[in-house]
Order: C-alpha cells, then sequence, then structure tokens
C-alpha cells in the first residue's frame, strides 16, 4: 500500500509516541476526530477535484473514503471494479488520469514519452485537492489540545 504525506511536521513522531501513553481511550478519541476532519477536510477536497478530471471523476470519487488514524487519513482508490469500459478499479485509474502516463516507464527504452496513454488527459487533480491542508491541520491541532487537556499524563 502506498503511503504520501503532505505535509512535514516537526516533532509529530514524538507526539504520537507520547500520546500512546495517555491510554487507549484517548488515541480512540483522537482516532474518531482525525476522521470527522479527513471526512470534512479531505475526502470533500479530493472529491471535489476528482469531479473535475474528465469523464473520469464519477469513478474516481467513489473510490475516496476517510480512514481511522491518528492523523487525518484520506484513501483513494478501491479495488471493487466500476461500470467503466473493461471494468476498471479507481485504484487503476488514480495515477494516469493524475499524470496522463500509463501506469509503466515513461523513460522505457531511454526515450521520454509524454502522456501518451490514449484516453487519459493530464488533470493533476491530486495535486489541485490540496487545499485542505491548512484548516485540517488546524483542527487536528485543537483537537489535539482539546485531547491533551482532558487525558493528562498521570
Amino acid at each position: 500500500m502506498a503511503k504520501e504525506f503532505d505535509t512535514y511536521i516537526v516533532g509529530l513522531n514524538e507526539l504520537l509516541r507520547d500520546f500512546s501513553k495517555l491510554g487507549k481511550e484517548a488515541s480512540k478519541e483522537l482516532r474518531q476526530a482525525s476522521k470527522v476532519i479527513a471526512e470534512k477536510h479531505m475526502v470533500t477536497a479530493f472529491k471535489a477535484s476528482a469531479m473535475q478530471s474528465g469523464r473520469w471523476g464519477d469513478a474516481l470519487a467513489s473510490g475516496i473514503r476517510a480512514g481511522a488514524d491518528r492523523v487525518p487519513k484520506v484513501m483513494i482508490g478501491a479495488q471493487k471494479k466500476t461500470s467503466i469500459s473493461g471494468r476498471a478499479s479507481s485504484n487503476m485509474l488514480r495515477y494516469p488520469v493524475d499524470t496522463g502516463e500509463k501506469g509503466d516507464n515513461p523513460w522505457k527504452d531511454g526515450v521520454a514519452r509524454e502522456g501518451s496513454f490514449a484516453p487519459f488527459e493530464r488533470t493533476t487533480w491530486l495535486w489541485k485537492a490540496r487545499t485542505y491542508q491548512k484548516p485540517a491541520l488546524e483542527e487536528w491541532s485543537q483537537a489535539v489540545d482539546r485531547l491533551v487537556k482532558k487525558w493528562p499524563v498521570m
């Protein structure tokens, strides 16, 4: 499974390590708050961006959902086959629709190819969705502050 992080937060690993000392209930609450934030900001932004990516928008948007983690998390793509020609899954569409390229190496045989996979046009929909970052991080920071006050370290 691919993982990508949009923003580097200094001290995040240490914060999450310390947060685990607060107990399972505190972690559970943080996961719930993070999922709500992801649904509100991230899923909304990615679905809106996917819908602007041409004829593949519905299929891409159907595979976008929030995940439960201690930081807001969005999962893009699913293995479930869609009604698209050739029964492609949204996982199969995610990369080519964003880059305009076929999933193989664009430098094959030492020759650079532009987005050569005929039905795909480069939309960069994944990057265009990144408008959620500031509000999501601010809301997550507030959630962490609330939980730290509620669950003091013993």
